[in-house]
Parts: structure tokens; sequence; C-alpha cells
């Protein structure tokens, strides 16, 4: 029986939404705004790109949701996006680089928006760009607002949801992710990003410059070993082609044999020597059986297989399912497995 004086958690009360205001409005951007609609405890109060064909549109016109607030427009600058309501939330869906989106997220920091990012590397920047991301950290709580980075991957299916799965185990020695996904279903930015279509050779050019590779796979392992103090000391890395052999149909044109699919990345997080952190994505056209494994090596052990985490519209879901906790959360950068995403957006 309930003691008298208990009290059920918080839920929301207040009569007026709260505005979220959508730096970035490509594809992820959009699925964002329009994952809004049915939230009313939410306003899409305004919006910022530097595409030249948005800036001046008014938001109805990019979605025609009744979330968005009448006089809400497309803007170039953050700047022009004013100074902040209290509690008013950001989107920022624009960008995979940490060092190349860091004065965009300062900006809106500076104005008094809390922040949730699909900016890959901001997923847990701790260990892997640990001067920026201690400098975020200072702004966000001397401006007494938070930054998350978040997502389906990372964010959630190679890095929180592990973490989450390992609460169900008396100790874990090691954690094994294998995310297998159908480029061929995703946007065409993507397609791009894992060279479908280009040679073997053009690939490992590329590869070499840094210009293909899914972005976050170390931060998801950093992420988990720092959950889960599983010690590692080391984490590394290799990308390789998937090949066709057989014609591939993307769209309204054919990979041939010896052309590439997609990309084969790994990523091993190692003890000294002993790997205790595999994280394994394979993303390329036509995958068969998309899929997410979780194995954990502990006491007693689990595997798990979920199917449907779709990666664009699953990604707009956790942005849009986080944006509640990012208000109540300590101020400064957070991570996914300190602030959760939840529908219930407490």
């Amino acid at each position: 029986m309930n003691s008298p004086t208990a009290q059920a958690p918080a839920t929301f009360n207040d009569p007026e939404p709260i505005d979220v205001v959508h730096v970035g409005l490509g594809p992820i951007g959009r699925q964002v705004l329009a994952f809004m609609s049915g939230r009313e405890r939410y306003r899409s109060a305004g919006g910022a790109d530097i595409n030249p064909a948005l800036v001046g549109l008014p938001l109805n016109e990019i979605l025609g949701e009744r979330v968005v607030a009448d006089d809400a427009r497309v803007v170039e600058t953050i700047e022009e996006l004013g100074q902040a309501k209290p509690g008013a939330v950001a989107v920022h869906c624009a960008g995979s680089s940490l060092e190349r989106v860091a004065p965009s997220l300062r900006a809106l920091i500076e104005a008094g928006f809390h922040t949730v990012s699909t900016c890959e590397e901001l997923s847990d920047p701790w260990r892997t760009q640990p001067k920026l991301a201690a400098e975020l950290d200072a702004a966000a709580r001397a401006a007494d607002v938070v930054v998350l980075g978040t997502g389906v991957n990372p964010g959630y299916s190679m890095d929180y949801l592990p973490v989450v799965l390992a609460a169900s185990q008396r100790s874990v020695r090691a954690v094994n992710v294998h995310r297998v996904q159908d480029a061929g279903l995703r946007r065409l930015p993507l397609q791009r990003k894992v060279g479908a279509g280009i040679t073997v050779d053009e690939f490992t050019q590329r590869v070499h410059e840094g210009t293909i590779r899914h972005m976050g796979l170390g931060e998801s392992a950093w992420l988990i070993d720092r959950a889960l103090n599983l010690g590692c000391t080391d984490v590394v890395e290799t990308i390789d082609p998937v090949v066709a052999e057989v014609p591939v149909p993307l769209g309204d044109g054919t990979i041939e044999p010896g052309r590439v699919l997609g990309i084969d990345q790994l990523v091993l997080g190692k003890r000294d020597g002993a790997t205790v952190i595999r994280l394994h994505l394979q993303m390329a056209v036509g995958l068969a059986d998309p899929r997410d494994v979780v194995a954990l090596d502990g006491e007693p052990g689990l595997e798990t297989v979920t199917r449907g985490l779709h990666g664009d519209s699953a990604t707009a879901a956790v942005v849009v399912n986080s944006l509640g906790r990012v208000r109540t959360a300590p101020p400064g950068l957070r991570t996914v497995d300190e602030i959760p995403a939840s529908p219930l957006n407490l």
C-alpha cells in the first residue's frame, strides 16, 4: 500500500507548449519535424538552414503540420533565431564531424537552447576529442543548458541497447554487437556515404581520405566501456568494402558486379590486447535480413536479435523522444547512458 506522502512521477501539465527550433532541415531534420506532429507539449518555433532554397520559407510549407507556429520561418543563421525562451530546445541535424559543427553548438548554447544533436561524434567525445568535449561541457554548464548527441547509431542500437541489456546480468566480460542494414532502403546521402556504386579502388582511396566511414562507432565503444567498466586500453577500427557478385538494383539503375555495395566496418575495444568490445556494422545495398544482434559474454550471458530499427526513422524518433529529458537533466555535455530517450518525455 502506498504511503500517504508518496508522490507520483512528474507529468507535463503546463498549458504552454515548449518551443523547439530546428537547425538543419535535410532528410533527418525533416523527419524530426514530421515526428513532432501530435506532440502537443512541443511547438516548432523556427528553423535554420544554409540551403538558400529554404531560407525565408514558412516551416508550414516544408511540412504543413499543426505543431508548427504560424509565424515560424527558416532563417540562415542560428543567431537569427534569437535568444531562447526558458526551457526551449534546439534539434541539431547538421553534420557528423564534431569539429565542424562545434561553432553551431556553441552558438546554440550561448543563445540558451538545450540541444539534442544527431552529430555522431558528439555521442561520447570524452576519449576521442577530450579538449573539445571539455570546452562544450563547460560552456553548457555556464549557460545552464544540456547538450546531448544521440540517434539510432550511435545513440541506441550499438551502445545504449547493449548497456541496458547488461543490467540483466550479474556480470559482463565482453560485448558483441552486429548491425546489418540494407542501404538501398535508406536516404541517398547515406548511400553515397557508404560508397554504393563506386569502384573498389575509389573506395580504398576514400577510406584513406576519411570520406567513407560510418562515424560514431569508436564513440560507441568508449561509451560501452565506461558504462560497463570493461577497462579498454585501446580501440581499433577497420573498414572494408562489400562488393557486388551479381547485378544489384538501386533506384533507377544497377550496381554491376565488382562494384561497391557498401561498408563492412569493425571496431574492437581491447584491454591489454584482448577484445572485450566488438562492434560490427554492415551497411550495404541489398543486404538480406536487416537486424541488430547483441551478445553479452557474462553471467549468465545473453543474446538478442532485434528487427525493425530502421536507421532514418528511428533516429528521428530517438531525437524527439529525448526532448523532454534534456530539460530536466543536470546541465553540461551528457551522453545517452545518462539521458535515455523516453516516449513519456517526463
